[in-house]
């Protein structure tokens, strides 16, 4: 192997002074080693003389295929060992002949797999660098490293993180795991206080309520460029400390009241979100350890609420800047006293007099749109006027908005101006809805307007209406009701029971509730309502309603329920077969011809069983008169011979009638008759 013939080199010529060719030799400070040190640094396949004094080898553009740790043992002053790109796919031997090895980078080389035992007795190993090798399994006790710090995992294949990567290493202060294919992180894998955890980059959606459970993490915790679509609220209080957390770019649509709450965290980046649009009220809460929070470079934000950010008293940096803002209110700085930075440039104001404030806040350049023209000017032309201000609405909703039937629709109306604004909701018949209060399935909280369970007749313009002593605002929104196109289709209809079946592609429920009723001759009533309760589930689609009548009309319903609503998705009519529509497909039968024949036949059956036994009983009595007078015959005449002429024709007609069952009985009486004529 290359790697062992350089060592065998340098054993041979300890002493050598010179710089081998085509290496490079000096004597300076070492940045890794944080001092004056022996370094080669050596680059092709030639057997080079490296002498063992030296303290940092790098190896470059060479092909080892495997490196054996006993081998390196010729040069023992060796603190730094670099094997990045070198081709490696095989390990061996341990770090008992490298008493003072502090740090090793076998990055960008083929370690698929990490066997047991395959890093042991390095003592001093303060680092190992194992990134770019498309790994993807780690035995038990592989890092067996009392003294390492940093272990750099990044840009492999590991897909599950278990309790062992890390039980043999106490020490252990730096986790780098990015771009690796974790789609989860489990309970317990990290039981010890870090300095630095980097898990960005990777596939996680889930994150266990113990992940973190009890640890401190003095640098940065980073969660960026994940598949998160939920704040991991849970997991994150667990956490002693951190310093900073980095979430950006995931998937957050909106945050809602109680995202985050009660997280000792200093600093908070939340950036670089494709999809995030809004912040509730509330969505931050007793943050109170929080100095630095950055929410910049969202596209699509729209709109952070004032009251956002609640108890956060040590805030002093908040960067709002590269998003797509209406606005910033001024109530959003009224709780922070030790604010001392803020930043909103290259936003997407719409010039308004309530955005005077922003220019005695921050040093940012600031532009704003006209409202009458959509130009843009400087923040520094608008009115400082703010004392009589008139209305504006913040356009947080479009003005028009489609929904599934069944679902909910919010729309949340803020607008901007002073004194006094009054803000109103509107239905669509005009009623006002008063704030805090509901009006049937319309409910307004926080002048956010909601339509609970639409029904086809909520479609219609809603209108939200500001104003002041200055002006009036106004600003609709058309809501549409959308069908979600869920069709009944009559698979049978016999004459007593009908099989229903609907799609399941734009379903919005696993539960419903499916009404019929009779149909009357006059259609304009119906009669005797019934209903049937079912749930289905993820392949059932269909339904068959039993004991109908033959030849009647019934109406079909399928409906949702939400709460005590009854939402009515589609219908249908059917018409139930005639009574002999069973009969004729063989699927019923009638039975009243069978009976009348099967009882015919049971009556001549036994009629030809009594007259039978009758006549069976007739002939054996006749039997036993005659086989009394011939015994008395018998009797009468023994002196005479039997084989005289005596017979009469009633004897003949006995003899006659016996049949061949009484062979041995004729047998026995004819010889008795020979015995007696001979004699």
């Amino acid at each position: 192997m290359f790697l062992q013939c350089l060592v065998l080199v340098a054993g041979a010529v300890a002493a050598m002074p010179s710089c081998p060719e085509s290496c490079g030799c000096r004597s300076d400070v070492e940045p890794a080693v944080g001092r004056r040190a022996k370094s080669v640094t050596c680059s092709g396949l030639e057997a080079v003389v490296v002498p063992p004094t030296v303290e940092v080898l790098r190896l470059s553009n060479t092909s080892i295929r495997k490196v054996d740790f006993f081998a390196l043992g010729r040069l023992p002053a060796l603190l730094v060992l670099d094997l990045s790109s070198a081709g490696v796919n095989e390990l061996a031997g341990t770090g008992k002949t490298l008493p003072k090895l502090r740090i090793m980078d076998l990055s960008a080389n083929n370690l698929h797999i990490l066997q047991p035992y395959t890093f042991r007795d390095f003592a001093d190993l303060v680092s190992l660098n194992v990134s770019g090798n498309g790994l993807h399994t780690i035995s038990p006790s592989c890092f067996l490293l009392p003294a390492l710090r940093i272990l750099d995992l990044r840009h492999n294949r590991l897909s599950v993180l278990k309790t062992y990567f890390f039980a043999d290493t106490p020490n252990l202060q730096e986790v780098y795991l990015a771009s690796n294919l974790l789609s989860h992180i489990p309970s317990f894998v990290f039981e010890r206080n870090l300095h630095t955890l980097d898990l960005s980059s990777n596939h996680i959606i889930r994150i266990e309520e113990s992940a973190f459970e009890g640890i401190n993490i003095s640098g940065q915790l980073n969660l960026a460029q994940n598949a998160l679509r939920r704040m991991p609220n849970a997991a994150l209080k667990r956490l002693g400390h951190v310093q900073s957390l980095v979430l950006d770019s995931n998937s957050f649509h909106a945050f809602g009241a109680g995202t985050m709450v009660g997280l000792a965290v200093t600093s908070l980046s939340i950036s670089n979100h494709r999809l995030l649009h809004l912040i509730h009220r509330e969505a931050f809460l007793n943050l109170i350890d929080l100095e630095e929070l950055r929410i910049r470079g969202n596209p699509s934000l729209t709109y952070v609420h004032p009251r956002s950010l609640v108890n956060s008293p040590r805030l002093r940096l908040l960067d709002l800047s590269n998003n797509a803002l209406i606005t910033v209110e001024q109530e959003m700085l009224q709780e922070f006293p030790e604010i001392s930075e803020v930043h909103v440039a290259n936003n997407k104001f719409v010039c308004h007099c309530s955005l005077t404030w922003l220019q005695n806040v921050t040093q940012d350049d600031i532009s704003c749109s006209q409202m009458n023209n959509g130009s843009i000017v400087s923040l520094m032309q608008i009115s400082h006027s703010t004392n009589n201000c008139p209305p504006y609405i913040i356009p947080l909703f479009s003005p028009t908005f489609h929904e599934a039937i069944g679902n909910n629709a919010s729309f949340h109306c803020r607008a901007l101006g002073s004194p006094d604004i009054k803000l109103n909701w509107f239905s669509k018949t005009g009623k006002r809805l008063y704030n805090g209060k509901c009006s049937g399935r319309l409910c307004v909280v926080d002048h956010m307007l909601t339509v609970h369970y639409l029904h086809e007749e909520d479609a219609g313009t809603y209108k939200c209406v500001a104003s002041n002593n200055f002006g009036v605002d106004t600003r609709a929104v058309e809501l549409h009701v959308r069908d979600i196109n869920v069709h009944l289709v009559p698979l049978s209809i016999t004459s007593t029971f009908v099989t229903l079946s609907w799609n399941m592609s734009n379903s919005i429920s696993n539960n419903y509730m499916l009404k019929y009723e009779e149909v009357s001759k006059n259609a304009a009533t119906t009669a005797n309502p019934q209903s049937v309760t079912f749930s289905v589930g993820l392949k059932m689609h269909s339904y068959t309603i039993h004991g109908l009548k033959p030849g009647t009309t019934y109406s079909f319903s399928l409906c949702i329920q939400r709460e005590e609503y009854t939402l009515q998705i589609a219908s249908i009519t059917v018409t139930t077969r005639r009574e002999s529509f069973l009969l004729t497909l063989g699927i019923e039968r009638s039975y009243l011809s069978v009976i009348v024949i099967s009882v015919v036949m049971g009556l001549l059956l036994a009629t030809c069983l009594t007259l039978c036994g009758l006549r069976c009983w007739r002939q054996r009595l006749k039997l036993q008169q005659q086989s009394a007078q011939l015994r008395k015959s018998d009797s009468g005449y023994s002196g005479r011979s039997i084989l005289q002429s005596s017979s009469t024709h009633s004897d003949m007609a006995f003899i006659t009638y016996i049949n061949l069952a009484d062979d041995v009985l004729l047998a026995d009486q004819s010889t008795e008759s020979n015995l007696m004529g001979f004699a």
